[in-house]
């Protein structure tokens, strides 16, 4: 049986009093839910503690030296685009929660109002909110992914009946051409393009059964760079023998 997953949180507030406080919660929530604790006093220590291990869920304060909470988030999620990030204040005014809201934060807490039972409904609701996102921008590529293959095989298999016809014209003609001519040197020439045209024949054949594809770089990029998807062709096993 898989060991339930531990979750990083990070409290982010310049009151070590309330930091204190919050992680006592955070001890009693880690009973029922595995949590892995850091606090913080400021937005840059929390942006350095996103280097060191992994966050899942930032408890942020609005109101903090160096910034509001609000404007840290874009700072955060540039770091980490997958962060669960709850805003915690002690003004509880819409105007903040929108901003925050509006910003990336998926959810919002008053200072003075937050219980254990609060606290966890807002971690794992913003946590679950996170994967799902997640989940749907895999599906999403998956589909895409999907889509491009039914496009590329429609596309192959269009070339290949296309081809197919003037194909059969010049292989017929070939072949009455060998039988009238009686110049050896041009018997040979003729033999080579037939057996040229019937390995092209056989790779049409071939295309034509294709029902899977992949492509690969064609083009030299430098170690590390990502290939760029204009930098990819599409890939064969298939050998004209």
């Amino acid at each position: 049986m898989n060991e339930p997953r531990e979750y990083g949180i990070l409290v982010v507030d310049d009151d070590s009093v309330f930091r204190d406080s919050m992680c006592r919660l955070l001890w009693l929530i880690a009973q029922t839910m595995p949590l892995r604790v850091q606090d913080v006093a400021s937005g840059a220590e929390a942006l350095r503690a996103f280097t060191e291990n992994k966050i899942d869920c930032v408890l942020l304060d609005q109101r903090m030296p160096g910034g509001a909470g609000a404007d840290w988030i874009v700072e955060f999620l540039k770091a980490d685009g997958n962060l669960a990030i709850v805003m915690v204040t002690g003004e509880g005014d819409e105007q903040t929660a929108v901003a925050a809201m509006k910003n990336g934060a998926m959810d919002y807490l008053v200072k003075g109002t937050i219980t254990a039972e609060s606290l966890q409904r807002a971690i794992a609701n913003a946590v679950e909110r996170v994967s799902m996102r997640l989940a749907l921008e895999r599906q999403r590529q998956m589909l895409l992914t999907a889509e491009r293959h039914r496009i590329m095989l429609e596309s192959l298999g269009s070339v290949c009946h296309h081809l197919g016809q003037p194909m059969t014209v010049i292989t017929t003609y070939l072949e009455i051409m060998k039988r009238q001519e009686t110049n050896p040197s041009l018997q040979n020439m003729i033999n080579q393009c037939a057996e040229a045209m019937d390995r092209v024949n056989a790779l049409l054949s071939k295309f034509q059964a294709v029902s899977t594809y992949r492509t690969e770089p064609y083009l030299e990029t430098a170690e590390g760079a990502p290939a760029l998807y204009t930098n990819r062709i599409l890939a064969s096993d298939l050998t004209a023998k």
